[in-house]
């Protein structure tokens, strides 16, 4: 079958300025459909900035057997407006959606975008199950993992979703179904560059995570924490060298675990070789740091979150305030670059943990971006949203996130307030953080 498969346009991308990544898990998607024997292309309007009329004239000129989109936060807009267009300009022919959006409300964004199927959670073995039963003309309600909508308007839940446990037997993604110089040289020149991390591409290394964040959706999308060996991470990205001629590597993990194995392997397969990851504040030892500096890590990013203990403990972050200001203590005894994440507007915020947030930003110099909590579906946040009726409906919520949320960019109060302050004083209590920022 001829398969599309559609990064939308991101909004939040013209809100940063560390370049674009490339759609990691739709290449892996894509990989194992061609390496099935489909014709496969992938359109990434994101990084080619295609509207939808662009897009659109794309998809005529391919003329595929199947469309498949990947839903991220921002993405329901988006469908709602493609799949009508699909329906009337290809009649008859499957849209299949897919992605984190998708998996914590697939009933809505199914209806939503009037598409055929949703793929639940993970595709690793349902997305392949289910196109080679759409190209045999079979029913597709055969195969786990999956909403399908029948013409009648019933939606059928397959069953639970089948996960792919050994994920070192996965194939490697085929990069040459994306214009991978497109990623490595808008990314030349980026955020990372400031920190000697040039010409990269990205990947991950690990499915699933044990803590359970209010705000997080990662626990609920897949099943336990399955993780790469760091021997095939390795050879992954010295193959990325020899062919695409790196210089670095973004790990996109929520949280890279073991990097300290990482870092060596690395060291041992691609010396030189520069590179950011995402850990949690507690995991930071001296030790560690060490090992991952010594084996090529320039910088870490940390979900700081907040600078407010209580804030914290109703977010069930399990970290403190300390664990965040001595992870960037190490970090800089031990000469890694350090990065984070705040959310200003979680439960049980007041200005006086909103005044400590600012203060701890101040006084550590860290630099780090500001957000809006966005309650997820699927998501502690979003089920206290709905239980204490600041979620009106799910629908309404998913438009919601298709306008941009970030102070200083757009000037409107958060998509569910979880707070007693008034939406106009929390945008200027993030702006005044987000200020802090720029200014260090």
């Amino acid at each position: 079958m001829r398969v599309a498969l559609v990064n939308p346009p991101w909004m939040y991308k013209r809100l940063y300025t560390h370049g674009i990544y490339p759609p990691y898990g739709l290449l892996m998607v894509g990989t194992q459909l061609a390496l099935d024997g489909h014709e496969v292309t992938i359109v990434d309007a994101n990084a080619r900035d295609l509207d939808d009329p662009a897009l659109r004239e794309e998809i005529r000129a391919l003329d595929p057997d199947v469309l498949g989109i990947t839903v991220f936060t921002d993405g329901f807009d988006f469908v709602e407006r493609t799949g009508p267009w699909w329906r009337s300009a290809f009649p008859g022919r499957p849209l299949v959606l897919g992605g984190p959006l998708v998996s914590g409300a697939p009933e809505v964004v199914l209806r939503g975008a009037q598409a055929h199927v949703a793929v639940i959670n993970e595709g690793f073995v349902s997305v392949p199950m289910l196109f080679r039963v759409l190209a045999e003309g079979r029913d597709p309600r055969s195969v786990p993992g999956l909403l399908v909508a029948g013409d009648d308007g019933r939606v059928t839940h397959t069953g639970p979703t089948p996960v792919w446990d050994d994920l070192d037997t996965l194939p490697l993604p085929v990069w040459e179904l994306l214009d991978v110089r497109r990623y490595i040289e808008a990314n030349d020149g980026g955020f990372f560059a400031k920190k000697r991390l040039r010409r990269y591409l990205s990947t991950i290394t690990t499915l699933g995570c044990p803590w359970r964040c209010s705000f997080c959706q990662v626990p609920n999308l897949f099943e336990g924490v399955r993780q790469r060996s760091p021997e095939s991470v390795a050879t992954e990205i010295a193959g990325y060298r020899e062919r695409h001629d790196i210089e670095s590597m973004y790990f996109r993990d929520d949280i890279l675990f073991r990097p300290g194995r990482i870092a060596e392997a690395l060291a041992e397969r691609v010396p030189g070789l520069r590179w950011s990851c995402l850990i949690r504040a507690d995991m930071a030892t001296e030790p560690l740091l060490r090992r991952m500096h010594q084996g090529g890590c320039a910088e870490i990013r940390v979900g700081f979150e907040s600078g407010d203990d209580l804030v914290l403990a109703n977010a069930n972050k399990k970290t403190e305030v300390s664990d965040n200001l001595r992870c960037l203590a190490l970090a800089a005894k031990v000469g890694i670059e350090v990065s984070g994440f705040l959310i200003v507007g979680l439960p049980g915020e007041t200005e006086t943990s909103l005044a400590a947030t600012e203060r701890f930003l101040r006084e550590t110099g860290v630099r780090a971006s500001v957000h809006f909590p966005l309650p997820l579906p699927s998501t502690p946040l979003f089920d206290q949203g709905v239980a204490e009726g600041r979620i009106p409906d799910t629908a309404w919520l998913l438009r919601r996130f298709s306008e941009p949320q970030l102070p200083g960019v757009v000037l409107q109060p958060p998509p569910v307030n979880y707070t007693d302050l008034a939406g106009d004083v929390l945008v200027g209590w993030a702006e005044r953080i987000a200020e802090a920022g720029r200014r260090i």
